[in-house]
């Protein structure tokens, strides 16, 4: 009888064990996807954060992080894909000299460079979302998406401007339209062409909110 409740009780630890874990490890997986999909966020958020503390030689190497992340994409991107990347890369490197001078005196010129390097890497990943679609490369063409979705909603929030209900609902449907391409079920063609669209003339109409100059 001894030895029945041992096994029992080893048995029960092993099962809580799986349970109690695995949740742990697919969040840390998860936590590192994420965290792929949405560099140079971290950075940007880093540099602001340094900033307002004054720390203006940290806050302007977090800036310079985040323009390598711009210029390593640039070289995989398409002629107007690559335009937008380098010319928010010009001013990011030049905001990070400016920060580190002590030249900068409000974080909003951070928070506008910010916005714009953003939606540089949305309208990117739209871009290489729909060449991928055309290639038949679905998987691609899903984590693309998706990307797209997360960048031009980070544009948003470092520009202050509230998301229009046409711009949210292209980011809605390209979070779910991209999921179904990533699994390779459940998507039709009609849908795909739908949601690149809405995110493409989301991001254009969003870009010309946040031009160098306005407000």
């Amino acid at each position: 009888m001894h030895k029945i409740l041992l096994m029992a009780g080893l048995f029960a630890f092993i099962v809580l064990s799986e349970v109690v874990f695995a949740p742990i490890t697919y969040a840390q997986t998860a936590s590192k996807t994420q965290g792929q999909i949405v560099e140079p966020s971290v950075d940007f958020q880093k540099a602001h954060e340094f900033f307002l503390k004054k720390e203006f030689k940290a806050s302007a190497a977090e800036i310079r992080k985040g323009s390598e992340f711009l210029k390593k994409e640039a070289e995989s991107a398409s002629d107007e894909g690559k335009k937008g990347l380098m010319a928010s890369v010009q001013e990011l490197d030049k905001i990070a000299d400016e920060v580190e001078k002590g030249a900068v005196k409000s974080d909003r010129k951070l928070k506008d460079a910010f916005s714009r390097a953003e939606h540089a890497l949305a309208n990117n990943y739209y871009l290489k979302a729909s060449e991928s679609w055309s290639k038949k490369e679905t998987k691609e063409a899903g984590h693309a998406l998706n990307s797209a979705a997360e960048h031009l909603e980070l544009a948003a929030k470092w520009s202050g401007h509230k998301l229009e209900t046409g711009t949210s609902k292209a980011i809605s449907l390209g979070r779910e339209v991209s999921g179904k391409l990533v699994q390779g079920t459940g998507y039709v063609s009609e849908e795909v062409g739908k949601s690149l669209k809405s995110m493409g003339d989301a991001i254009s109409k969003f870009g010309k909110k946040i031009l160098p100059g306005k407000k």
